[in-house]
């Protein structure tokens, strides 16, 4: 069983930025108004926050929510998430903080928590894919919720993370 204080600080901070890069990856393919991208960074959050009960399961999981509802609780301060969006090459970057945390749990967790850590920043990143319609036209008119450049950036977080397509 590892659970996130099991990890040095490198480590932790590891898991923590893939948290972000998960949902940064897909809104970095598709920007959108600022009022979109803060939606999907809250869709984000949010889902993390909410997805305890359902992690429960998984020690490494569950003991990251506990760890960021903690911090949310004590410092209320998390990093501008449009600020990480906009950021030069934030697609990019985001794939390689993905693929170092998948290495990672690999390397340090059970097989069935690495795969369940995985799995679950594939769940943050699909969240934040369907967080609004994408590509609306005059007046918030059509739109699609996912649209093509996210479905790409969610096939590139899924190799990222090493999770079959």
């Amino acid at each position: 069983m590892t659970v996130y204080t099991d990890l040095d600080a490198d480590e932790r901070r590891t898991l923590l930025d893939a948290l972000h890069a998960a949902s940064v990856a897909i809104s970095a393919a598709s920007p959108g108004r600022k009022e979109e991208t803060a939606s999907e960074g809250f869709s984000a959050a949010a889902y993390i926050l909410d997805s305890r009960a359902a992690q429960v399961a998984n020690p490494l999981v569950s003991s990251i929510i506990l760890f960021l509802d903690q911090a949310a609780h004590a410092e209320g301060r998390f990093p501008d998430y449009q600020q990480l969006v906009v950021a030069p090459d934030a697609g990019r970057r985001s794939l390689e903080q993905l693929r170092a945390a998948a290495a990672l749990v690999d390397a340090q967790a059970t097989a069935e928590e690495a795969a369940g850590y995985k799995r679950w920043l594939l769940e943050i990143a699909t969240v934040t894919a369907n967080a609004g319609k994408e590509d609306q036209g005059f007046l918030g008119r059509g739109g699609v919720y996912v649209n093509d450049a996210e479905r790409a950036a969610l096939a590139q977080v899924a190799e990222a993370l090493g999770i079959a397509g």
